[in-house]
């Protein structure tokens, strides 16, 4: 008992409070997990998924191993230092992560690259940055600008434009349309700019977990850095469960591969049972029962065959009396095909004879189904030619002026900018015609897709118009999609429940 309160003690003592400072002194780690702990990743749960895969390491792999988990948002946080032992005590363990706060106001993704070239080392064996893939140091709705980036010397040029700005009285909002564009373009850079240190100091080590599943960013960025991409989705307002379980499996034979231990034959019941630990969840786990090992059948003990009495062997008949193969063969195919036709003569008066007359149950369902069919068909031509013969900048303003404001999280549009590189960026606005995202002040060449990730849709785009520009923002008119009157269908269903996607 005493030794075991040690151990929760010493737990709990390694949950530190403060940043990451350059300097600061540490034991080495073998695994490192960093993850996003702003409190703009919404549907996301990445402390959730920390936690899940830290109790999934433990349970699963019987090396000893120092484990150090790591927090993210503008700066960097050292929370738990944890040495991979059967005897941890899980239960403090899950308390020492629960009191970890997600209120983070921006968004660096710097911070974990960083982090590595800074910590990782020759010997360490594994590390995975876990996150929705959404930089944002400059939080436009909050109107908060990261103070680690303002006080970084890299942005030094752009903290004095927002200074003097300030200075001279300009609106958050104002300030944010002139630099926001800016600031997130330098922070990309400098991003990029780690990702050739990372591929040669840990790069075939590193695993990099997007839990939206569709971040652009980090697919691009794990390939620069020679990191293995994951793009597993785990949304906290859907049940996490069952994402959680397929999401350990497949860490566990990725990270299985990196540390070179081989995984145990139960290892999918070991992940199921380490989210067993997890209070919040624990209920709904159904850890996998292993099948019982067959037992050997017992031998059957057999008899050798008594011999065959002996049968008088005829005479073979002479080369003459024998009747030709071709005859036999066409005698018996002239038989089979007169039993053929002799049964497919009989079989329509049998059956006719029993059903009745065939009449289709569904006959009413069918014929209002296709007259639905045909009034959209008709009602998409007409749209199309009104479409057509409308024109002028003041019709298309107008069918864009009864629009419904998206909730934050609730669509993402995909699209590539003039320099040709693609971009996924948040909704604002709809309408029947249309739809207005963020391009923080980036020129448009294609919209390519509109995402709802709580309804689970993605619409192609194969046409559309930008109609205006609205400082960092743009208004695309949605002309045609791949499957263009289902697609439109979907699109009024989503004008009328985009405002329940996040709430549900």
């Amino acid at each position: 008992m005493l030794a075991r309160a040690i151990r929760t003690v010493a737990l709990i003592v390694c949950v530190l409070v403060g940043s990451v400072g350059s300097g600061s002194a540490q034991e080495q780690p073998d695994i490192m997990i960093l993850f996003d702990q702003s409190g703009s990743v919404g549907k996301h749960d990445p402390k959730l998924a920390s936690k899940a895969w830290l109790l999934t390491f433990l349970k699963t792999f019987d090396n000893p191993y120092k484990i150090e988990v790591v927090g993210f948002d503008e700066a960097l946080y050292r929370h738990l230092a944890v040495e991979r032992d059967t005897a941890t005590d899980i239960k403090a363990l899950n308390q020492a992560i629960d009191e970890i706060e997600m209120a983070g106001k921006a968004t660096d993704l710097e911070m974990p690259f960083r982090y590595l070239l800074n910590f990782a080392k020759p010997s360490t064996k594994l590390a995975i940055i876990i996150s929705d893939g959404e930089p944002e140091i400059w939080d436009a709705k909050l109107g908060y600008l990261s103070k680690e980036v303002q006080a970084d010397p890299r942005y030094d040029d752009l903290n004095r434009q927002h200074q003097q700005m300030k200075d001279a009285g300009v609106s958050k909002r104002k300030r944010f349309e002139k630099l926001g564009t800016l600031y997130h373009a330098r922070n990309i850079e400098l991003i990029e700019g780690q990702l050739p240190g990372i591929a040669k100091l840990i790069g075939d080590r590193l695993i990099i977990w997007d839990l939206s599943g569709t971040s652009y960013y980090l697919k691009t960025w794990a390939k620069a850095a020679g990191a293995q991409y994951l793009p597993m989705r785990v949304a906290a307002q859907e049940n996490p469960v069952e994402q959680l379980q397929k999401a350990m499996t497949a860490l566990q034979q990725h990270s299985s591969a990196i540390v070179k231990e081989a995984l145990p034959d139960d290892h999918e019941n070991r992940a199921a049972v380490a989210l067993t630990a997890i209070p919040e969840i624990a209920a709904k786990v159904q850890p996998k029962e292993m099948p019982a090992s067959k037992q050997p059948a017992p031998p059957v003990e057999t008899k050798a065959p008594e011999p065959a009495p002996l049968q008088p062997v005829a005479p073979s008949p002479s080369k003459d009396d024998q009747p030709s193969s071709w005859l036999i063969v066409l005698v018996l195919l002239g038989g089979a095909a007169g039993v053929y036709a002799f049964f497919r003569r009989r079989a329509p008066v049998a059956s006719s004879a029993k059903a009745g007359p065939a009449v289709p149950l569904d006959l009413a369902s069918q014929y209002i189904d296709a007259k639905v069919k045909n009034a959209l068909d008709d009602a998409e031509k007409l749209r199309r030619k009104l479409l057509v013969n409308e024109s002028g900048a003041v019709n298309v303003e107008r069918r864009f002026s009864l629009r419904v404001s998206v909730p934050p999280g609730a669509m993402e549009v995909q699209w590539i900018g003039e320099d040709g590189d693609k971009r996924e960026t948040p909704a604002i606005d709809i309408s029947m015609h249309g739809v207005k995202f963020e391009t923080y002040g980036a020129g448009i060449a294609s919209v390519t897709a509109i995402i709802c990730p709580k309804m689970e849709v993605v619409l192609a785009v194969k046409k559309f118009e930008e109609i205006r520009r609205d400082g960092s923002r743009a208004v695309a008119l949605l002309i045609e999609f791949d499957n263009n009157l289902d697609d439109w269908m979907r699109w009024v269903e989503i004008i009328t429940r985009i405002d329940q996607a996040v709430t549900k």
